[in-house]
C-alpha cells in the first residue's frame, strides 16, 4: 500500500476540528497535539513504497521534535526541521528492502500554509495533507543492486 493521502487528511480533519487542549494545560495539550500529528504522519507513511522498517520509529521522534516546535517562537522552522528528521528516519528504514532511500530534498512549505487563511478547518486539512503529500512525493530511492532503478517515494 503506498503513502496514504486520503487517511492524513482525515486524520488531519479529525485533528483541526477537534484539537486536544490538554485539559488546560499547555504542556499537555502540545503534547497530544504532537501525538495526534505523529499518529497521523505513521499512518500516512505506513504503506510508503519502497517500504521502510523505521516508519513507527520516525513517528515517535516526530512527536518529541513537535512537542518543541509547538512551544518554539519560530513554530513553521521547528516543524520543518521535525518533519525533515521524520523523512530522514523513514528514508533510513529502506535499506533492509534493498533501497537507498532519500528524503524530499527541500522543507514542506509550512510557513506558507500558516500564512494561508482557509475557509474552514476541513480545508485547512486537505490543504495540509496536499501539501505534505506532494513533499514526501520527491523523496526517492534507488535500488541497491543492478540495475539500480532510482524511483520516487509513493
Amino acid at each position: 500500500m503506498p503513502l496514504d493521502t486520503s487517511a492524513l487528511g482525515s486524520a488531519l480533519g479529525d485533528l483541526f476540528e477537534s484539537p486536544p487542549d490538554g485539559d488546560g494545560d499547555q504542556a499537555a495539550g502540545r503534547n497530544a497535539c504532537a501525538r495526534a500529528w505523529a499518529d497521523a504522519m505513521k499512518g500516512y507513511a505506513a504503506g510508503v513504497i519502497p517500504a521502510s522498517t523505521t516508519v513507527s520509529g520516525a513517528a515517535a521522534a516526530l512527536k518529541s521534535a513537535l512537542v518543541g516546535a509547538f512551544g518554539s517562537a519560530d513554530g513553521a522552522g521547528a516543524m520543518e526541521q521535525a518533519f525533515a528528521a521524520f523523512a530522514g528516519a523513514v528514508a533510513g528504514g529502506m535499506p533492509a528492502g534493498g533501497w537507498a532511500g532519500v528524503p524530499p530534498p527541500a522543507p514542506v512549505g509550512f510557513a506558507a500554509l500558516l500564512a494561508t487563511m482557509q475557509p474552514s478547518r476541513g480545508a485547512a486539512a486537505a490543504a495540509w495533507a496536499t501539501k505534505i503529500d506532494t513533499w514526501m512525493r520527491t523523496g526517492t530511492a534507488t535500488l541497491i543492486a543492478p540495475p539500480n532503478t532510482p524511483i520516487n517515494w509513493n
